[in-house]
């Protein structure tokens, strides 16, 4: 499975045969499940790094997680979360984690384990929690109706810990805040370009609003005639798919310019929808590739579908609703029985820190290596060090020789165009006529 690029990430409803999966899109082969963590919570299943992954039951406070060789849990640990978490992300390099308690939004930091903040800024649950491709911010949706983008150096920087409580924690200022909508929140998404991209909104309201990063303000509003579950982006971020409860899933395209900013979508234009869910349309996901569209819903079936055409390609079948769905890389850890994680992994702290003697230092040992040049460090790793010296010299020697060869040309073309130079003009002096002198007596 190393020459395959890109996976297909599953969950569903029923937790009897395994909480997560991972199949092979292409054929719809099962490569890997992981056991042992109940029904997963709706979008809360992460990757930690490319060393594990992790999801929160739904019924219980408790974040599971798996190392990607594993079909077991992280054994010796528990992460026991302060309350049932409705939302979860984790950042991208895998240093930060946030969930989404009741109206709370609580930020650890993961190697330590260290609560870092708690922000009580919305009214209402959180439903969603996505971090930005460069993990620097993070945007909480909640079932009041807000959506929040949040700094995350602003919030997780702290200089008096000793002096913090819960009671006066959580008073953040976030970066922007949109209250555009007049019902919860059900789905986004977020361009790749972060926060000098564009917010993407789903609503129960029946409305997706599309949001500049940059400015702040609100691009077009979408209205559609029946309520909306899910959205994705396409690779190139030049259309959107909107999934809607009653299972149809809408192309729209974002390239021609609108004259208003409120658009009313047309659901009798089949050109543009996807038909094949009965039931609400839970997840959507584009691969890699930007061929495929993957769909899955309340009626227990993931769909892949040739976007195109807009057929059906693929069929994956489930016991339950699906609650998480997504592609992504293929990760050499999944089938590497002896790899060893380089994410540290710590239990989760339920409160804040009031006394600052109580406070460990946690020692972080990272990889300082960098893969630069990742052929030339592989294929010299068992080379003694006399024999690096003398491939460089050699290499030194075949650089200046060719320096020297391209030094030459250079000369000889600099001669050759100004003699050309030369030639033209001694040519083109050759050929003017000379004028006739006037005689003096005429």
């Amino acid at each position: 499975m190393a020459n395959l690029l890109e996976v297909l990430v599953t969950c569903d409803s029923n937790n009897t045969l395994w909480t997560s999966s991972i199949w092979d899109p292409n054929t719809g082969t099962n490569l890997m499940t992981y056991k042992g963590g109940g029904t997963s919570e709706k979008g809360t299943l992460n990757f930690i790094g490319k060393d594990y992954i992790a999801s929160v039951e739904k019924t219980k406070p408790i974040l599971h997680v798996w190392p990607l060789n594993s079909h077991q849990t992280v054994q010796g640990m528990r992460f026991i979360l302060p309350g049932k978490a409705s939302a979860l992300a984790i950042s991208n390099d895998g240093n930060y984690c946030v969930a989404g308690i009741e109206d709370k939004i609580y930020l650890w930091q993961i190697a330590s384990g260290s609560l870092l903040t708690i922000i009580n800024r919305h009214y209402q649950k959180v439903n969603l929690l996505k971090f930005t491709s460069d993990s620097r911010f993070f945007v909480s949706a909640a079932e009041d109706g807000m959506v929040m983008v949040w700094s995350l150096a602003t919030v997780a920087a702290n200089a008096e810990v000793e002096l913090v409580t819960q009671a006066i924690a959580g008073q953040h200022d976030p970066v922007y805040i949109f209250s555009d909508h007049s019902l919860p929140v059900i789905d986004m998404c977020i361009s790749k370009l972060g926060l000098h991209g564009r917010l993407f909104t789903v609503s129960s309201d029946r409305t997706c609003k599309i949001y500049d990063l940059t400015s702040g303000e609100m691009l077009l509003n979408l209205v559609f005639d029946e309520p909306l579950s899910s959205i994705t982006l396409d690779v190139l971020e030049l259309n959107i798919f909107v999934g809607t409860t009653e299972g149809k899933i809408f192309e729209i395209g974002l390239q021609k310019p609108q004259t208003n900013r409120d658009v009313l979508v047309n659901g009798n234009d089949t050109s543009q929808i996807f038909s094949g869910h009965n039931k609400a349309v839970t997840c959507l996901s584009v691969s890699l590739n930007g061929e495929i569209l993957m769909s899955g819903g309340n009626d227990e079936q993931v769909i892949l579908w040739h976007i195109r055409s807009k057929q059906p390609v693929r069929t994956i079948k489930h016991k339950g609703s699906i609650t998480n769905a997504f592609f992504t890389q293929n990760f050499p850890a999944i089938y590497n029985q002896d790899f060893s994680p380089k994410i540290v992994l710590h239990s989760l702290e339920r409160s804040l820190e009031n006394n600052s003697d109580e406070i460990n230092e946690v020692e972080v040992l990272m990889n300082e290596n960098t893969n630069f040049w990742p052929q030339y460090i592989e294929s010299n790793a068992d080379v003694e060090p006399k024999d690096l010296e003398l491939e460089v010299r050699q290499n030194e020697e075949f650089l200046k020789k060719e320096m020297d060869k391209i030094k030459l040309i250079n000369a000889n073309l600099y001669t050759l165009s100004v003699q050309k130079v030369l030639d033209t003009v001694i040519v083109q002096n050759n050929k003017t006529p000379k004028k006739k002198k006037k005689n003096k007596d005429q």
